[in-house]
């Protein structure tokens, strides 16, 4: 039987997560999944549009696959085995395709 200072299970499993990490994994979900979504949308409106797609169809059609990505990417926030992981490869990620897209602005006619 638990005691108050004890966490974990009682047959010496795996111990809870702090609050701290449950926070962290939270944040990534939502802000982490939301910016790699976001940056989805922007490289693949920017991609479309020089592949000669009308700019608004490109805007719609990289928005709808974003709106597929982001639940993806939040419960995949939960599933990986380590919260930092999941930062580099969300928050970095979109911080990535928002920066390669600028440049393919820049690059296109």
């Amino acid at each position: 039987m638990k005691t108050a200072g004890q966490t974990g299970s009682p047959g010496g499993g795996k111990a809870e997560p702090s609050r701290l990490h449950m926070a962290a994994r939270v944040a990534a979900a939502v802000f982490g999944a939301y910016g790699f979504a976001w940056g989805l949308a922007a490289f693949g409106a920017e991609l479309g549009a020089l592949a000669g797609m009308a700019p608004a169809e490109a805007v719609t059609a990289s928005s709808l696959l974003a709106l597929v990505v982001l639940p993806v990417a939040a419960l995949w926030a939960f599933a990986v085995p380590r919260v930092t992981v999941g930062w580099a490869v969300l928050g970095g990620g979109g911080v990535l395709l928002i920066a390669v897209s600028q440049f393919a602005g820049m690059a296109g006619p």
